[in-house]
């Protein structure tokens, strides 16, 4: 008898929701075939099953929130050996969220996520008593922010983990933070020449795509800020490849999914690949993957704005060194040629811990920035 062990799928998940089976006791089961969709507070993904066989036992119920290393199910082979559970591989979600089984709605067997049992259990609440909103009934934390006179917001799985990833970065990094401006008319110019061509290939050219190819040109340059820092041995580690993190907001709460290999995607390749992130982002079909290995992250509250930001203190997404923080490009007093003017220009805002990383380092970092940003064509010239 092969006992199916629910497989640990990364980023610090130790539990998650089953959402569903996809199969029934006595059914025969090939390898790989999806068995169950499961939920975790980021992600829902499908598990397939690691062995061919008649299903034993289904071990839970749809609904019942799932330790990591449980017996899962279990799976009658055709030797019927004992064997030694190994993790299961994972798919990639579907593109639309999978939907639960019809379940009746009784104490012990209500669908909500982990985050929202562990909100209902710190706030006292019975969750057999809360009218859940959510698809076949399932409670979101929005339903237990209504049962609260005080409506407080209920934290998801991903804030509380970032959350704590901030807390422990502002704690033990050594937070140095340098504002500066940089006239913006070079990257206007610049999208507004490409996008006719970007548009025929059926892509977006946001500001986002040109700063990105920028910055990671400038991380080629001074790759001490392309690199994680290693608190045992008191040191930095260089990396080749920049992996940039993306800052990404969505209803679950900021995420940043890492770009791999921007210095040597072209400028449209580059557009392709973010905006395939960011519709996975939005559609939940990002995977634990997809956060790991991030040697600089960039943030842009772009669209975001309507006041005017001029600087901020952006967090290092530890163990990253350094984070770069930029503004929605707007038209703004500047001088020049010594004469005062109204033009376009970006605001930035660069992290790094100074333990590591002295002040003329960042000042070389920014100098080379700036000239990227005001001449972005530098950026492209190994396309």
């Amino acid at each position: 008898m092969y006992e199916f062990i629910l497989p640990d799928i990364g980023e610090g998940i130790s539990e998650a929701l089953l959402i569903n089976w996809t199969v029934n006791p006595g059914d025969q089961v090939a390898e790989d075939q999806e068995v169950a969709t499961i939920s975790t507070d980021k992600v829902d993904v499908e598990l397939p099953s690691p062995r061919a066989g008649t299903v034993s036992e289904l071990c839970w119920k749809p609904g019942d929130t799932v330790q990591v290393g449980s017996v899962f199910m279990r799976i009658e082979t055709a030797d019927d050996s004992a064997e030694t559970p190994t993790p299961a591989k994972v798919k990639k979600p579907k593109p639309k969220a999978a939907t639960p089984e019809k379940v009746e709605k009784k104490p012990g067997n209500i669908i909500a996520a982990p985050s929202t049992r562990k909100l209902a259990a710190e706030q006292n609440i019975d969750l057999s008593s809360v009218s859940g909103s959510g698809p076949e009934g399932r409670v979101l934390r929005r339903d237990i922010a209504t049962t609260t006179e005080t409506k407080s917001e209920a934290p998801s799985g991903v804030r509380i983990a970032m959350a704590e990833r901030m807390a422990h970065s502002v704690h033990t990094l050594a937070h140095t933070t340098m504002n500066f401006e940089v006239h913006a008319d070079g990257l206007l110019a610049l999208q507004k020449r490409l996008s006719p061509a970007a548009n025929a290939q059926d892509l977006k050219l946001s500001m986002s795509v040109i700063i990105a190819k920028c910055v990671a040109t400038a991380l080629t340059r001074h790759p001490r800020f392309n690199a994680t820092i290693d608190e045992e041995a008191v040191g930095l580690v260089l990396h080749n490849a920049v992996n940039m993190g993306l800052a990404l907001a969505s209803d679950r709460g900021l995420t940043v999914p890492v770009l791999r290999d921007v210095q040597a995607l072209t400028l449209f390749a580059l557009a392709r690949h973010l905006g395939d992130t960011v519709n996975k982002g939005r559609d939940n079909q990002l995977q634990p993957a997809d956060f790991r290995d991030g040697t600089f992250t960039l943030t842009n509250t772009g669209g975001l704005e309507t006041a005017d930001f001029l600087s901020t203190r952006p967090v290092i997404n530890a163990p990253q060194a350094a984070i770069l923080w930029v503004s929605r490009i707007k038209t703004r007093p500047r001088v020049v040629n010594e004469q005062l003017e109204a033009g376009p220009v970006i605001n930035c805002s660069l992290s790094f811990d100074h333990r590591f990383l002295d002040g003329a380092e960042g000042v070389a970092f920014i100098n080379d920035i700036a000239e990227l940003f005001e001449i972005p064509e530098q950026a492209l010239a190994s396309e």
